[in-house]
């Protein structure tokens, strides 16, 4: 063998030893100072899955405070999120830390984890808050905003934070600032629409009470003053010297009562509180009276044990469903039924009319000024009910109510 070879592949295997042994003691370096290596990829995945699927804060702070951290073996870790100019701190914890504490700014300008070390150290040894016990900060960034502060501990038996920790970290710690953020929106959303619920509720309880207030005052004064007028023109007719024909004034005075009363009946149905059946009964059957197709209603329900609330909004309901399909269905029979569940009641008004030409769309007929639908969904979500509208042209329309018991 030439001896130029043989130095050459000499050097090359002194090379390759060398880096062996080099690698080596950098394996046991790492593993002396970072620990058991850990799999970032399949946690990065298991975390970033169940980061996706939280609907609530208290979730995500769950995860951040001790599932992840459990992974690094830390057992002290703080979520810190943005109110106004301070981080507070979520759960049971106190801490509160200003968004311009120098430390805060510094690490959010890098957006990523760091381990406490060197200039931040110092940074956070400036503060009034107690934060000693940190070893690695995360920032909870999106985009360039600062959503929160993810605080972790030391490791378990002193190892430090490895490069690929903090990697790991800094990607996870951005998911959850996105879902955040998104939880936040919706909670936003679901708060307006509470206090929008709120003011529907007070002002369909404004209306009834004033219905109420109406309906008491027309049958107590006016209807009893004018059903005092009418027996007074009976007696008045009856006597014998009597000349003058009352007969036309008298239909006339009982045509008025009969309308007044039905105006109080539709202010405030008298059975509606003692009895609801009897009152969508009642309501029924002076609807078909008035109607040119036949209403008819079945019952598959014991006495109905629900609130007055509940009651009134059934009512009210059927009521406007009624209305529609008299006036603009041209339907040739209608026909209401409601069946009690062991878990909801169920109402259901059907007819077999014209159907709605351009599908049951409730925004296209709010934009038209047509409030009634959306006066019947929002009633039914006051009690805790849901309300379907399924319409066709020429198939006709059926309004579903549905209330849990």
């Amino acid at each position: 063998m030439n001896i130029g070879v043989f130095w050459f592949l000499a050097g090359v295997l002194s090379a390759l030893v060398g880096t062996v042994c080099f690698l080596l003691a950098l394996r046991r370096y790492r593993r002396w100072r970072y620990g058991t290596p850990i799999a970032h990829e399949e946690l990065l995945v298991k975390y970033g899955r169940q980061i996706a699927g939280l609907l609530k804060q208290e979730g995500v702070g769950q995860l951040l405070t001790v599932e992840a951290p459990a992974a690094l073996g830390v057992s002290q870790a703080v979520l810190l999120l943005s109110e106004g100019h301070e981080l507070v701190g979520w759960g049971e914890t106190d801490l509160r830390v200003p968004i311009h504490h120098a430390a805060v700014r510094w690490v959010a300008s890098g957006g990523e984890a760091m381990r406490v070390s060197g200039r931040l150290g110092d940074l956070i040894a400036q503060g009034s808050a107690d934060l000693v016990w940190t070893a690695a900060w995360v920032p909870l960034m999106r985009g360039a905003d600062l959503r929160g502060l993810w605080l972790l501990g030391r490791r378990a038996s002193g190892f430090d934070y490895a490069p690929e920790d903090l990697r790991w970290l800094t990607t996870l710690a951005r998911q959850a600032a996105v879902v955040l953020e998104t939880i936040r929106h919706a909670e936003q959303e679901q708060l307006v629409a509470n206090e929008m619920q709120a003011l529907y509720r007070q002002a369909v309880s404004a209306r009834e009470s004033e219905r109420e207030r109406l309906a008491r005052e027309l049958h107590d004064g006016v209807l009893q003053d004018l059903c005092a007028v009418a027996r007074d023109l009976k007696a008045l007719e009856a006597r014998p010297e009597s000349s003058v024909s009352l007969g036309p004034l008298l239909s006339h005075a009982d045509e008025s009562v009969q309308t007044l009363r039905a105006i109080c009946y539709n202010l405030r149905p008298p059975l509606l509180s003692n009895n609801p059946s009897m009152a969508l009964k009642a309501l029924v059957e002076r609807l078909d009276s008035q109607s040119s197709a036949p209403i008819h209603i079945e019952i598959a329900a014991e006495a109905l044990c629900v609130s007055e609330e509940t009651a009134l909004s059934i009512y009210r309901i059927a009521q406007e469903a009624l209305h529609n399909a008299i006036q603009h269905a041209d339907a040739s029979e209608i026909a209401v039924r409601l069946t009690q569940y062991p878990d909801r009641l169920r109402m259901t008004i059907t007819d077999d009319g014209r159907g709605i030409p351009q599908g049951a769309d409730l925004r296209r007929f709010v934009a038209e000024g047509q409030l009634g639908l959306a006066g019947m969904r929002e009633r039914a979500t006051m009690i805790g009910g849901h309300l379907d509208l399924q319409s066709a042209p020429d198939y006709g329309t059926v309004v579903i109510l549905e209330v849990p018991c």
